[in-house]
């Protein structure tokens, strides 16, 4: 794929873990967090979490764009894609919390949706050192409904 004259390759579909039953499998880590009892829960940290894996992620800076179909539902830039995907994908008790990362959960909340109404997310990836730029260019031009 083609984006602002940049080739991006197909990471792959991002596939939630899975029941024996075929259903989605969900967790709630926010009840593993130590500090649970002293800290509020952040606007996106309630509720279910899936987990998911993408090991063909390379371990490389660039930009990734998660599309639906044919729409481009988020763009990102990472010094480490496969780290990058793994926090979405493993949610860390701490970043239901306020001071955690938000941007995590709300992205596995979004993948989650996506997943229990049957549509496929799909990582595009494009290494680059000017990733900041790219990915500032890529959400002004598509305004990803998935980007704040």
């Amino acid at each position: 794929m083609i984006l602002q004259e940049q080739r991006f390759e197909l990471v792959g579909s991002v596939r939630p873990d899975r029941r024996a039953d075929g259903t989605i499998a969900t967790d709630r880590p926010q009840s593993r967090y130590a500090k649970a009892d002293t800290t509020a829960l952040h606007q996106y940290g309630d509720g279910d979490f899936c987990t998911f894996h993408l090991p063909d992620a390379p371990k490389a800076a660039g930009v990734y764009a998660m599309y639906i179909g044919d729409k481009m539902m988020y763009v990102g830039e990472a010094e480490c894609l496969k780290q990058r995907l793994y926090a979405y994908g493993q949610i860390s008790p701490r970043n239901c919390f306020v001071g955690g990362r938000q941007t995590n959960c709300r992205i596995n909340k979004r993948i989650l949706g996506a997943a229990q109404s049957g549509q496929d997310v799909e990582v595009w990836f494009h290494a680059c050192e000017d990733r900041k730029q790219l990915e500032a260019a890529l959400e002004q031009a598509f305004r990803p409904c998935w980007n704040l």
